[in-house]
């Protein structure tokens, strides 16, 4: 959500980010909130930045899944978060890495997080955009996605996951938080 958020929304990204280890197996991961991904491509709730393992970035959206078209707007916003995450560098990588240990305080916060800030003050928005996408482009294996929901995700939802995992080799994970520190995590796999 663009500079907008519910109260459950947070309730569940607090709950991913304190259970990180557990749930998405990244403790040592730095993180930022409510990050853009691209030009164009949208803000998403969380993206993780691990030190060590598969993933250099692992991108989270969270949805209430009492919402009408929850299902919906979750998996459509992950996959345009993917599109805008494929474009990026390591030195894009660095770049975020970098803004999430100098602003710490920032990238914690529920305000969006513009290209310029991630790439440490390039400006306008396009030359912001170019500095993130420099270096070796990130593989689709280095990118983890998770839906974040406070109910188990539906049928529609886990059969739309196993077709995306089944015939296009795309892994999107949910994670479901009943309560706090009550995670649960589904993969297509």
């Amino acid at each position: 959500m663009q500079g907008k958020f519910s109260l459950r929304e947070k309730f569940i990204e607090n709950n991913i980010i304190r259970n990180r280890d557990r749930v998405l197996g990244i403790r040592d991961a730095l993180f930022i909130r409510r990050s853009r991904v691209g030009r164009g491509f949208g803000v998403a709730d969380l993206i993780f930045l691990p030190a060590r393992g598969p993933h250099r970035l692992v991108i989270v959206e969270a949805k209430q899944a009492s919402s009408v078209d929850s299902k919906i707007k979750v998996l459509g916003q992950l996959l345009m978060y993917y599109a805008g995450a494929l474009q990026l560098g390591a030195h894009g990588i660095r770049l975020m890495r970098r803004f999430a240990t100098d602003h710490a305080r920032s990238a914690r916060s529920l305000r969006p997080i513009s290209l310029k800030m991630l790439s440490g003050g390039v400006s306008p928005p396009d030359a912001a955009w170019a500095e993130l996408c420099k270096g070796r482009a990130i593989r689709p294996s280095q990118v983890a996605l998770y839906a974040a929901l406070d109910a188990r995700p539906g049928n529609a939802l886990t059969s739309a996951l196993r077709e995306l995992a089944q015939h296009h080799g795309l892994d999107v994970g949910v994670v479901t938080v009943l309560g706090r520190d009550q995670l649960e995590v589904w993969r297509a796999g």
